[in-house]
């Protein structure tokens, strides 16, 4: 049975379109430059392009385009950095920071505590990179515990913790 998002152009197009802040959100957490952003948008369309067929429930495709979106940022991630590791030397863990520091660009309009809290997040693992993302699109323990694949009471405890982390985080950051 087809779901109305299966149906061509059109209902991936009102799917794409009914999601994009969120696809926007998750490129700005886990690509550091417009650049990247740009690449991994467009790899997240592609991979949502060519998942829909497995797209069973159109109930379930904010959850189903999460996991997608996320799977597909994580892995753009770890290309990049399979790629950046093959082209360098060596760097030791001082250089990298500052590298990493020098390429986290926060959009000139942004309020100073937003671009803390996305470099913040930027400091955060893949995982917890997701989780915060789903809690700020205020999903529920259910829907996140949906799209990271584990239960509800351990998206709480994560969560948790996450928070624990990107507030001490933020607090660095900020002057």
């Amino acid at each position: 049975m087809k779901t109305e998002f299966q149906d061509g152009n059109q209902g991936f197009l009102a799917l794409v379109n009914e999601n994009r802040p969120r696809i926007l959100k998750i490129c700005r957490v886990y690509a550091w430059n417009r650049e990247d952003q740009d690449d991994l948008y467009q790899e997240i369309l592609i991979q949502i392009w060519r998942s829909l067929p497995s797209l069973k429930e159109a109930a379930h495709a904010d959850t189903w385009l999460y996991r997608v979106a996320l799977n597909t940022a994580i892995s753009f991630l770890r290309k990049r950095a399979a790629r950046k590791a093959a082209s360098t030397l060596s760097f030791d863990h001082e250089q990298l920071s500052r590298v990493a520091d020098e390429h986290q660009v926060a959009s000139q309009e942004d309020s100073p505590q937003l671009a803390a809290l996305y470099e913040s997040i930027a400091k955060l693992d893949e995982v917890e990179k997701a989780l915060i993302t789903l809690f700020l699109e205020d999903l529920s323990y259910e829907q996140m515990a949906e799209v990271l694949g584990i239960s509800p009471s351990h998206v709480g405890v994560m969560l948790h913790r996450v928070k624990k982390k990107l507030a001490m985080l933020t607090q660095e950051v900020l002057p």
